[in-house]
């Protein structure tokens, strides 16, 4: 800089000599040229002598100046080689800085709430929701780990739980669509729109009940291929355990692997553009049979195993009918031993010992005022046997989303479950606030 500094000075120092003695010469030239007769010849031959002093000092001292201007370009050619080598030494070791620095991508996130459900349920009051504690790990540019932990889990929410240790491999990668991707470990399941939606992007503090009844914890331990078909679509596949990780029987056995000797297995197709997205997908496995003594009768209950099949289809529009309303739509079709309890004595025992039909909906409707304010109206309903009238549960919920910026989001919202039979107060409101990183 100083260099530069020097150069541009000198030269403007030079500039204005030339300029000056330009000057001199033009105005002696017109005295020669005009012929003006002087007043007498020793003013003459002193005025010449005097003019070519000042020339002969002025050459002397543009002769100096070139040789500084000549010496300012040597030293900057040297600046410019200098920076040039240095620059093809450090460039790599940025790039090498910066793309060890990518390898780890934090996604933390806090949710602390309030909660009230009417019924004194656990975990009313305020408590920390999800504490989530995230990473992907970039092994080179094909292979990636997610690994994340809840550590705010337990009836105090302070234990820790491991959520996602999942393994992807990029076969085919690319940028325009989904190439061919292989995906292991503990992982959502890619049913429907809401299970593989993060708790961070959703507009309601909670799944559907369907959802959280049928596959509880939202995501499975198994492995699925991911194959774009073009720019808007793709088909995937897999095998899983047959139970979800916290389904009530998984956590009952109290084994990480499956429960059962049968693998359950899923297949699907998406399609989406930037306004719309469509989804069927479909899940088959089984679910293991176990016995449980029934406190009324004392008698030993042996519960076979069920067929677990499960039909989801969703859809979603952006911007429908007006700029800035967003429709969210799910239908779930099921045959399945819905995994419930209920209180005989005290004791806990299954509410259903044989496979019902199962039907599972939700509509959303969303509404960004602006960029800060949004407005969410769902309406779900979960009907655990579809033979029999008077089980099922419809739920209306409300909720408005304030973004402090956009890492920052505050929620209210208020749910209204109706429950066909016995009415029951648990209308649930909740206020959350969530940071995420």
């Amino acid at each position: 800089m100083r260099l530069t500094w020097r150069f541009f000075r000198d030269a403007c120092i030079v500039s204005c000599f030339i300029i000056s003695g330009l000057g001199v010469l033009a105005r002696a030239e017109e005295s020669l040229a005009s012929g003006a007769t002087p007043a007498s010849p020793r003013a003459a031959r002193a005025r010449a002598a005097q003019d070519t002093q000042r020339v002969q000092e002025l050459q002397r001292r543009i002769e100096e100046l070139e040789k500084q201007l000549n010496e300012l370009k040597r030293e900057m050619e040297e600046v410019r080689l200098y920076i040039e080598e240095q620059s093809q030494e450090t460039i790599p070791a940025i790039q090498t800085n910066l793309a060890e620095a990518l390898r780890v991508r934090p996604a933390n996130y806090v949710q602390f709430q309030w909660f009230d459900s009417q019924e004194n349920r656990p975990g009313e009051g305020f408590q920390m929701r999800r504490l989530r504690i995230s990473q992907t790990n970039t092994l080179d540019p094909r292979t990636q780990m997610r690994l994340s932990f809840d550590v705010a889990t337990g009836s105090q929410r302070v234990l820790a739980e491991l959520r996602d240790a999942q393994l992807i491999w990029d076969i085919e990668p690319t940028v325009e669509r989904v190439g061919v991707q292989l995906l292991a470990g503990q992982q959502r399941l890619p049913l429907g729109y809401e299970l593989e939606r993060s708790s961070t992007e959703r507009e309601m503090p909670e799944r559907a009940l369907y959802n959280r009844t049928m596959f509880a914890g939202e995501r499975g331990r198994g492995v699925f291929l991911r194959y774009g078909l073009n720019n808007h679509s793709f088909t995937h596949f897999g095998l899983w355990n047959s139970l979800s990780f916290q389904d009530p029987q998984q956590l009952s056995a109290n084994t990480f692997g499956n429960v059962g000797s049968t693998l359950a297995w899923h297949a699907g197709w998406r399609y989406y553009t930037l306004q719309y997205e469509v989804g069927v997908a479909g899940f088959f496995g089984k679910r293991p049979g176990f016995a449980f003594t029934d406190p009324t009768t004392n008698q030993t209950v042996q519960v076979p195993s069920a067929n677990r099949e499960f039909i989801y289809v969703d859809a979603s529009v952006l911007n429908f009918l007006t700029e800035g309303l967003t429709l969210r739509g799910e239908l779930m079709l099921g045959k399945d031993r819905v995994p419930t309890t209920r209180l005989v004595s005290g004791v806990s025992i299954p509410r259903f010992t044989r496979a019902t039909n199962i039907l599972g909906y939700q509509a959303q409707v969303t509404y960004r005022l602006n960029y800060r304010n949004f407005f969410t109206v769902r309406y779900d309903v979960f009907d655990p046997d579809t033979g029999r009238n008077g089980d099922s549960t419809h739920t209306w919920g409300f909720a408005y989303s304030y973004f402090i910026n956009p890492h920052a989001r505050l929620t209210a919202a208020y749910e209204i479950p109706d429950e066909e039979g016995d009415e029951v107060r648990n209308n649930a409101w909740t206020i959350r606030l969530q940071y995420r990183y």
